[in-house]
C-alpha cells in the first residue's frame, strides 16, 4: 500500500524585497496597498523597499513592518554604488518586481539575492529567466495600484500559501495609506483651521485647490479663477484654499488664502482636514488619497483607470474639454453627497 503523499510545508517568507526604482511620490504611495497585503500574509517578515524616491522613508514611516528603505541612485556616484555592494550582500525570502514593466526593476531583481523572485512575464527570456514565479501582464487590472496585489494572488501564493488563506485572486484591495498618527491629523486640522480662521470652523464646508500639476496635466491659471467664480456665485458658502506646491509659488495669490507645507506628511494632514481636495492627476493627489482627504482628481491626459483615486467618497473626473462650470458643479454635487451622508 502507497503512503499518503504530504506536500511540503511552504518555506517560510521572514524578508521581503520590494523592488520598485521610481522617484515619483504617487508611483511610490501606489505600493502601500501591497505593502498592507504584505503584512497582512506574512505578518512575521521584514518588508525592504528598494528605490529612487528619496521621499520613500518619510512615505512610510508609519509601517513598522518596513524595517528598511534602500533609496539607491539619489547621490553622489561613490555612495549609490556602495549602496548597490550593500544590497548584494543581503539575502531575501521573497523579492517582488511589482510593475509590468521596468528595465531597471527587473535588472535589481535579478542582481539581489532572493529565493523566490516574482514579477510579470515579459516574453523576454533573459529577462523571464530570474524569476521563480510569473503572472501574464494581459490578465492584470489596470489601476498601478491594483496589478501588483494580482502579481502575488495569481502567482505566488497558491504555491507560497495554502488555498484557504490567499484570499483570492480578486480579494479585497486596501486604499492607498499613509498611516498618519492622531498627533500628525490634529496638528493638520490645527494648521488648516488658522489658516481659514476658527470662527467658521466646523459650519462652512472646506475646499482646498492645488492648482499645479506637471506638463500636459495642469491648468491654466484663468481656468481655475473661472473655477473658483463658479463656486462663489452659488448660494452656499464656501471656505476655499489654495494648496502651495513645492515650488513655494501661490497660483491663486489674488483669489484665494494660500498655505504651505513643505513637510510631507503634515501636507497630508492638512489636506485630510479639507471637505474636499480638488486636484489634478499627481503625486499631491496620490497624497491627499492616502491621508484620507476627499478627492476630486481631475484627469486629461493619463487615465483615471489606471490613476485615479478610489477611496469611498472620492472621485476621478476626465476634464480635457470640462468647462469651469461643469467642474464648480461636480465640486458642489460631492459636498452635497458628502453633507448627507454625514447627516443620515
Amino acid at each position: 500500500m502507497n503512503a499518503v503523499q504530504v506536500p511540503p510545508e511552504p518555506a517560510p517568507v521572514r524578508r521581503i524585497a520590494v523592488v520598485r526604482p521610481n522617484r515619483r511620490l504617487g508611483n511610490t504611495l501606489m505600493l502601500t496597498p501591497l505593502v498592507q497585503e504584505l503584512e497582512t500574509r506574512f505578518p512575521q517578515a521584514q518588508i525592504e523597499l528598494i528605490t529612487t524616491c528619496a521621499a520613500a522613508a518619510t512615505l512610510f514611516q508609519g509601517f513598522p513592518a518596513v524595517t528598511a528603505v534602500h533609496a539607491i541612485l539619489t547621490e553622489r556616484p561613490v555612495r549609490s554604488l556602495g549602496r548597490l555592494l550593500a544590497l548584494r550582500r543581503r539575502s531575501y525570502d521573497l523579492a517582488i518586481d511589482p510593475v509590468l514593466r521596468s528595465r531597471t526593476g527587473r535588472a535589481l531583481l535579478g542582481y539581489i539575492r532572493a529565493r523566490d523572485r516574482v514579477g510579470f512575464r515579459w516574453g523576454v527570456p533573459g529577462r523571464d529567466r530570474m524569476l521563480t514565479h510569473a503572472a501574464d501582464p494581459a490578465l492584470a487590472p489596470p489601476h498601478m495600484a491594483h496589478s501588483p496585489l494580482y502579481l502575488l494572488r495569481s502567482a505566488y501564493y497558491s504555491r507560497a500559501l495554502p488555498a484557504a488563506v490567499t484570499g483570492g485572486i480578486t480579494g479585497l484591495i486596501a486604499p492607498l495609506e499613509l498611516r498618519l498618527s492622531d498627533s500628525e491629523r490634529r496638528d493638520g486640522e490645527r494648521r488648516l483651521a488658522e489658516k481659514l480662521g476658527s470662527a467658521q470652523w466646523g459650519t462652512q464646508p472646506r475646499v482646498g485647490i492645488y492648482a499645479h500639476a506637471t506638463g500636459s496635466k495642469s491648468y491654466p491659471v484663468g481656468w481655475w479663477r473661472q473655477v473658483i467664480e463658479c463656486l462663489r456665485r452659488q448660494p452656499a458658502a464656501l471656505q476655499l484654499l489654495e494648496f502651495i506646491p513645492a515650488d513655494g509659488r501661490p497660483r491663486l495669490a489674488n483669489e484665494i488664502p494660500g498655505l504651505y507645507t513643505p513637510d510631507l506628511r503634515l501636507l497630508g494632514a492638512t489636506l485630510a482636514a479639507a471637505s474636499l481636495v480638488v486636484i489634478p492627476d499627481g503625486g499631491i493627489m496620490h497624497l491627499a488619497e492616502a491621508a484620507g482627504a476627499r478627492v476630486l482628481g481631475l484627469f486629461q491626459t493619463t487615465e483615471p483607470a489606471c490613476y485615479g483615486p478610489y477611496r469611498p467618497g472620492s472621485e476621478a473626473l476626465w476634464a480635457r474639454d470640462a468647462s469651469a462650470e461643469s467642474v464648480a458643479a461636480r465640486i458642489r454635487a460631492m459636498l452635497h453627497r458628502s453633507s448627507a451622508v454625514a447627516a443620515g
